[in-house]
């Protein structure tokens, strides 16, 4: 295959989770804005007697994922929306539990190359501190959603 290049006009992300412990998949919505950043914290080592560097380590792996969303997808393929998981109950009810149990994600995001071959980025564990929601007159109502997530790993696909 020659080059191809993926166009930011077409992509999918997907939230991934369980319902009554089964696996779920549910498409956010029109997506204004993927950023996948994976980052590591190093630090230099310096020996007594140089100024020059001997060694550098990583610690603290962590990815952060950015969505901005609009014309959402409000289920998780049942009611209560993906969102609500964050913060109430997976039962729903639509009220703030007084737990310090964290609900954990799955993102898959979907990038379809002008050859028609994809490239798939799945972030794991991935939890949001906040969910905000953005409405302006005459406007779709948008989400700009930031979490953070365990790992990532890529793969290329074909066209299916």
């Amino acid at each position: 295959m020659g080059d191809s290049y993926a166009f930011a006009n077409r992509g999918t992300l997907y939230i991934v989770g369980t319902t009554g412990g089964v696996p779920v998949s549910a498409a956010v919505g029109v997506i204004k804005d993927v950023e996948l950043t994976m980052s590591t914290e190093h630090v230099p080592l310096y020996g007594w007697g140089s100024i020059l560097r001997v060694a550098v380590a990583k610690h603290t792996h962590k990815v952060q994922v950015k969505f901005g969303a609009m014309k959402i997808n409000n289920t998780l393929t049942t009611t209560p929306a993906w969102w609500t998981y964050t913060h109430h109950t997976t039962s729903g009810g639509g009220t703030i539990e007084d737990t310090n149990a964290v609900k954990l994600f799955d993102i898959e995001a979907v990038f379809t190359f002008e050859d028609g071959t994809y490239l798939k980025g799945t972030v794991s564990s991935v939890y949001f501190p906040s969910i905000p929601f953005r409405a302006s007159e005459g406007q779709w109502v948008k989400q700009d959603v930031t979490g953070e997530g365990k790992s990532v790993v890529w793969a290329n696909t074909a066209h299916s």
